[in-house]
């Protein structure tokens, strides 16, 4: 059965428990979470000698797991098997090990907690095996939080360090910190460290502890471009290419595209109301400003040639009619948005 990441958490500190749980997707935060409770929380200290399992996807296989997962508890109510980096599990790839997997789920050790965490990437969700475990087990799929999800999830993170947060200081945490949902909370729980139970924190507060310690990101070219400040893109892009497993060249692409994509509905909508443009390009109305300054800045017609410039790049980044690496075609991409 599908259930979000937020329910299985809560059932699992209600002492709620079910079998087995395959936890996937692209947002990790919501998978080590669930991943670390179970490793840490379930058994006590006691019991996990001989009743807690942890094994790695690239180093175990179906056969091997399912033998300990079967076995009986010793000195606990149960056991707990957690399979980490289990995308990285050759079984679960292949026919042999899927349905030694199905098996398993037609005829449970209920005394057995087994959960696969399943980083990065999903299970094909069109092929039998994909819905066989939605239905077999407690189905779970870590999506990247929207831009209008992030500041609910500030605010309720928050929340749960005894503290609350402005609207506008949570949209600003989410502008100089991007979608990484474990960098967001790192960097609250190191502000709630200096603030007292029950205090606020304002978008001041937000900008002397996040704002001016914060990394180049994504998010930060995206202002800039925004401002056509081409020497701090061009920085950016720079700083990004000195670490290439953190910033990867395609999700940029992407954040450009969407960009120019709001400011062709800007160019093109009739609409005045700050409430209604920010519905139609799905941003705060704290920030719709910005992007209508953005259409000042570059005309319908830039704003059209632009996105053809980046579905170039796009195709570039793919290997298709290009002799340069990723950050190569992007330092060419952002000179073409600006000077073009």
């Amino acid at each position: 059965m599908s259930q979000s990441a937020e329910r299985v958490l809560q059932e699992l500190q209600k002492g709620i428990f079910h079998p087995v749980y395959f936890v996937q997707g692209e947002e990790t935060y919501y998978i080590d979470a669930i991943t670390e409770y179970a490793e840490n929380q379930i058994l006590h200290l006691e019991e996990k000698g001989f009743n807690l399992t942890v094994v790695y996807g690239k180093e175990c296989n179906m056969a091997t797991l399912l033998t300990q997962v079967r076995r009986f508890p010793m000195g606990a109510a149960r056991q707990v098997v957690i399979v980490k980096e289990a995308q990285e599990m050759a079984d679960l790839k292949n026919a042999t090990g899927q349905q030694l997997l199905l098996n398993y789920l037609e005829h449970i050790q209920p005394a057995t907690l087994l959960i696969f965490s399943h980083k990065y990437k999903t299970i094909d969700g069109r092929s039998t095996f994909s819905k066989a475990l939605e239905k077999k087990t407690v189905f779970v799929n870590c999506k990247k939080l929207s831009d209008h999800q992030l500041p609910t999830f500030i605010k309720s993170f928050v929340k749960k360090l005894q503290l609350t947060i402005t609207e506008k200081a949570a949209w600003m945490t989410q502008e100089f910190i991007g979608n990484n949902l474990n960098r967001i909370t790192n960097e609250l729980q190191k502000l709630s460290i200096s603030l007292p139970a029950g205090s606020t924190i304002t978008d001041e507060i937000v900008e002397r502890y996040i704002g001016l310690q914060r990394p180049f990101n994504v998010f930060e070219l995206q202002k800039a471009v925004m401002q056509k400040n081409y020497a701090k893109s061009y920085q950016i892009i720079s700083i990004c290419s000195l670490n290439i497993k953190e910033h990867t060249a395609l999700p940029i692409v992407t954040v450009l595209y969407n960009l120019f994509s709001k400011l062709l509905i800007l160019h093109q909508t009739k609409e005045a109301s700050p409430t209604k443009l920010a519905q139609q390009i799905e941003v705060n109305p704290y920030f719709v400003q910005g992007y209508l300054d953005a259409t000042k800045k570059y005309s319908l017609q830039q704003t059209l040639q632009n996105m053809t410039y980046i579905h170039q790049a796009d195709l570039q980044l793919k290997g298709i009619n290009c002799n340069m690496n990723d950050f190569q075609v992007m330092q060419e991409l952002v000179f073409k948005l600006m000077h073009e």
